[in-house]
């Protein structure tokens, strides 16, 4: 009986716990992904325009003193 029990019980206890561990991690892996992808517009136009003169021409364009947050 205790066998049984045993062979029974330990992939309903395990099996739960490792589903719920694969979506933890999977979930914390999406929200890096999207926190890596985000952009600060500013700072890419100020990097920018120490660039080329097309890049600092764009960069006078959109005035960037003048964007407000």
């Amino acid at each position: 009986m205790p066998l049984e029990f045993y062979v029974l019980m330990i992939p309903f206890c395990v099996i739960p716990v490792f589903l719920v561990s694969l979506d933890y991690l999977n979930k914390s892996d999406e929200i890096k992904r999207k926190n890596s992808n985000v952009i600060d517009f500013d700072k890419f136009v100020k990097r920018k325009k120490e660039g080329d003169t097309v890049d600092s021409d764009i960069a006078q364009l959109l005035d960037i003193d003048k964007i407000a947050a």
